[in-house]
Parts: structure tokens; C-alpha cells; sequence
């Protein structure tokens, strides 16, 4: 059988592993199965027919008990369009779990997990390095002799801060018993980007061809992305990440950003990134990130911010008149042609009266001059007051109401105490 995304990051295209649903649950998170699928589905629908080649999605750590195996198993189940595959320790017992949950699979993947520090081997397994190389080996050939037909995938716990020669022994040890890939952890996010570019460089001079890594970065110091795109720099094709950058501590590069940084105009991937411009099949549907990403923070509870990039709050938002002149000036990419994200005009104390105008156009309220200057205050002067950033369209719309009815009772010039127009909540909540 042969193994569809090693062969692709064995001839230089990228491979997406997703680690949203295990690696997300120690962000404190929790998916249901219904919902791992979901993203699956939706996240493969990016790579379209290539996402078998494309793109690993780990559903999850089923040793853990009995819901956390039917969350997995439901996964194994219902996605046949990408690679899905299980997590667990280099231990039988793990094994013979993993093998349980991965049984049937389409694209069936098996991942295990051992340290490679002396300082990590110790704390987690009280063994030296070799001891856990030749555990790992074992349980390598336990799950191969035993599977009926999924990959195993073994990640190297620690990897970043062990002996670098061990680490390159130990790649072409497991590869020659039959691992798939070798998942290169930085576990605890300590390296700097120019730690990372020279890690995997030296990695890969140090191990042959047949040696097909994954970059598993942590973003404590806030360095996952940019040191996954150093070791894609370096020739590592098999990147790691996940969707709103959920992880343990500090979490993981964001697949949102990956994807996009990659996806939008691959054609400059030499002179921006220094990578070879043809790492994807086809071109990937960008369209499809921000409906998953909001599908995962409504599923999460982790919510889309403001500043979020690719698909916060912020994107395509316009609430002052130096943007609204031209908004392109202002942008590194037109969010609505690239990811569907329609441009919003927003009411804020940043505002001017061409922002005023736009909103009452969106609104279907035609302003008069005088009326626009009249709304231009008070926006401003109820944002303060009330300590909010925002003035949402409701209120607008009830305050243009108001300033209507009192100018129809009045035909001077208009002039009112703005507290009489404010919707009744707004008194109440000062």
C-alpha cells in the first residue's frame, strides 16, 4: 500500500498535519466526535480531490478512556477524504488501542510518542535515550505486524533540545522498521527562529532521503509560525498545526495563517519564503478558512478577536476616513477576492463623515449633510460615555429615528439634548 502524503512531501509538496482535536484538548478544549469530523470534512474540501495527499487530521488520543476511543472511532468512521489517524505513548498497551481505533480506516494513520532528551526521557519514562529508542522500535514492529494496512508516524518528544546526532540515528532507525515519518517536536517552545532554520538543516544533512520529516512547533515565545516556515525553508514538507492556534500552554501555529501564507499567491513562495513555488497539487480553496475557523471558535468557545489574523474581527473593518478613502492602501491582501470576507464599515469615536455616510447608506437612511454632522457627535460623544469601542447598527438607527422626530417638531434649526434621544437601555446603563 503506499503511503499518499509521504510520497508527497518526499517530491516537495507540502503536507498539512492537523492537530486540532488532540493536540487542542490540552489548550483546554474539547470536540466532540460530530465535531472533529465536521472539521475534517470542511478542511479537507480546501485541498478538494487532493486532500488524501495533502492532509493528516488527528482525531485524537483514545487511550484516554472510552469517550475519547468512540470520539475517535467516530472520525475513522465518517472521513474518507484525508488521512485520520490516532495518537498514543510507545507503549503495547497504547498499541493495541490504536490499532482497535484506526481498523477500517480508508487512510488510516497511527502516531506514537517518545522522548528523545536525556532529561525528558528520565522525567517521563525513567530510561535513557537508547532505552526509549529501542521501546519505540519495538512497539513500531508490534503495531506494523498487527495492522491491516495504516501508517505509523512517530513523534520525537523533545526533539529540539536532544543530542542532535541521537536524533538523526534515531530517524533513520525507526524509518529503517518501517515508521512512515518522523515528527520533529519542539515541545516546549524554546526555539528562536534562527535556532529552528539551523535544526533542521543540520537534521537533514544528517539522515538520508529515505528520512520524511513533520515540524511539530510550539508557540510559547510566539515563534510556532515562523519557525515552521524555517523548516519548510529547510526542506521539512510535513508542517504541523491547528486551527486557531489551540494547543497546550501557548498553543501551535495557527492552521488559518499556514494555510493562507502558503495558499495566497504560491507564486512568490521563492522571493518572499525562499521555497520552491510548486508545493501544492492545485491551488487551495482559501475561501473554506474562515467558515471552519468560525465553526471551531463557536464549537471551542474560544472567540475570533479583533486581532486575530486571516479571520479575526478586524478583517476587511473600516472605522476611520484614512482607510475608507482606499482601503487597498491599507491591506496586504483584498479579503474579499481572497477569502470572501465581505468589507464592514464600523461606527467607532474614529469615525468621520465618510464612515457616517457609508453605514446610513448600508442602512437605507438617507442623511443630509446637517444630519451626518449631528450623528458624527454623537457617535463620539455616546462611545465615551457609554466606555464602549463599538456603536452597533440598532442604536444608530434608533438615534437617526429620534433626531428625525424631534426635527418634525421643530422646524428651526435643529438643536436637542442628545440625552433624549438615547434608547431607554443606555440610560439605564450608566
Amino acid at each position: 500500500m503506499t503511503d499518499l502524503v509521504r510520497d508527497a512531501a518526499q517530491s516537495g509538496i507540502v503536507i498539512f498535519h492537523e492537530e486540532v482535536a488532540r493536540d487542542g484538548a490540552q489548550g483546554k478544549t474539547l470536540l466532540t466526535g460530530a465535531q472533529r469530523s465536521a472539521i475534517a470534512k470542511r478542511q479537507s474540501a480546501i485541498f478538494g480531490p487532493q486532500a488524501c495527499r495533502q492532509l493528516v487530521f488527528n482525531a485524537g488520543f483514545p487511550s484516554i478512556g472510552k469517550e475519547e476511543f468512540e470520539a475517535v472511532r467516530l472520525v475513522i468512521d465518517e472521513v474518507d477524504e484525508c488521512y485520520v489517524g490516532a495518537a498514543g505513548r510507545a507503549q503495547r498497551a497504547d498499541a493495541d488501542i490504536l490499532l482497535k481505533a484506526v481498523k477500517g480506516a480508508r487512510h488510516g494513520r497511527i502516531f506514537i510518542a517518545v522522548p528523545v532528551s536525556t532529561r525528558m526521557c528520565e522525567t517521563l519514562l525513567h530510561m535513557n535515550p537508547d532505552e526509549c529508542l529501542a521501546r519505540a522500535l519495538d512497539v513500531v514492529r508490534y503495531i506494523l505486524d498487527r495492522s491491516d494496512g495504516a501508517f505509523v508516524d512517530v513523534a520525537l518528544a523533545d526533539a529540539t533540545r536532544a543530542d542532535p546526532g541521537f536524533v538523526a540515528e534515531a530517524s533513520e532507525a525507526l524509518t529503517n522498521a518501517g515508521a512512515s515519518m518522523i515528527i520533529l517536536c519542539d515541545t516546549v517552545g524554546s526555539l528562536f527562529p534562527n535556532e529552528a532554520g539551523e535544526f533542521f538543516r543540520n537534521l537533514k544533512s544528517r539522515t538520508g532521503d529515505a528520512v520524511s520529516f513533520i515540524a511539530h512547533m510550539h508557540n510559547d515565545l510566539g515563534f510556532g509560525l515562523v519557525n515552521t516556515l524555517e523548516a519548510l525553508r529547510a526542506g521539512i514538507f510535513g508542517l504541523t498545526s491547528s486551527w486557531l492556534s489551540l494547543g497546550e500552554r501557548s498553543g501551535m501555529p495557527a492552521t488559518e495563517q499556514l494555510l493562507f501564507v502558503l495558499g495566497h499567491e504560491p507564486e512568490l513562495l521563492l522571493r518572499k519564503l525562499g521555497v520552491r513555488d510548486q508545493i501544492w497539487f492545485s491551488q487551495p480553496n482559501l475561501r473554506g478558512i474562515p467558515p471552519i475557523a468560525r465553526y471551531v471558535s463557536q464549537a471551542t468557545g474560544v472567540p475570533l478577536t479583533t486581532t486575530t489574523p486571516i479571520v479575526g474581527q478586524g478583517v476587511n473593518s473600516i472605522s476611520t476616513g484614512t482607510p475608507f478613502t482606499d482601503p487597498s492602501v491599507f491591506q496586504p491582501f483584498d479579503p474579499q477576492a481572497v477569502l470572501g470576507i465581505p468589507r464592514q464599515v464600523l461606527l467607532t469615536p474614529l469615525a468621520s463623515s465618510r464612515v457616517i455616510a457609508a453605514v446610513a447608506q448600508r442602512l437605507h437612511l438617507d442623511l443630509s449633510p446637517a444630519e451626518t454632522e449631528i450623528c458624527l457627535r454623537w457617535v463620539k460623544s455616546e462611545a465615551y460615555m457609554r466606555r464602549v469601542p463599538l456603536i452597533d447598527d440598532e442604536d444608530f438607527c434608533f438615534f437617526v429615528s429620534n433626531l428625525r422626530a424631534a426635527k418634525r417638531h421643530d422646524t428651526t434649526e435643529p438643536s436637542f439634548n442628545m440625552e433624549d434621544v438615547r434608547r431607554p437601555h443606555m440610560v439605564a446603563s450608566q
